[in-house]
């Protein structure tokens, strides 16, 4: 990636919505909202990141069956386990491959590409990579 990439606003208000912060959780939801389609976004990267922190929210939703972060966090192993087994794979696995379909799905790269004036293997080369490190951020404050 050209310039390195980081999301720690909305990393640090997970964390907070994680700790009950209701002020927090109304925020978080505005994010989210600006994520989704990220028009405020400084390159393709950033603009990636945010739609996949946004996607990545809504697949921990999904995954789980739940919508509320604080809930989510205090899952215990056994749940996860039984999550595991029922989807078939791992929350983290589960996310990346539905931000990476989705990213295919809506041809993201190629969109990114003719926006922000980048060659199509870039994007497409470093779409693997971001979607984990979304990922990672998530779960290590959802589910360390």
């Amino acid at each position: 990636m050209p310039s390195p990439v980081e999301f720690s606003s909305f990393y640090q208000l997970l964390q907070s919505v994680k700790l009950g912060n209701e002020k927090k959780t109304k925020e978080l939801q505005w994010m989210l909202a600006e994520y989704e389609h990220a028009k405020e976004s400084e390159n393709a990267y950033d603009e990636l990141g945010q739609i996949f922190c946004h996607h990545g929210i809504m697949e921990l939703y999904e995954y789980t069956g739940l919508d509320n972060i604080q809930i989510i966090s205090g899952l215990n192993s056994s749940v996860w386990e039984y999550l595991k087994l029922r989807t078939g794979c791992t929350l983290e696995e589960f996310m990346v491959m539905s931000m990476l379909s989705h990213a295919k799905e809506h041809g993201l790269a190629t969109k990114l590409c003719k926006k922000w004036d980048l060659v199509n293997d870039e994007i497409e080369g470093n779409l693997d990579g971001l979607a984990k490190y979304v990922v990672e951020g998530i779960i290590e404050i959802i589910h360390p």
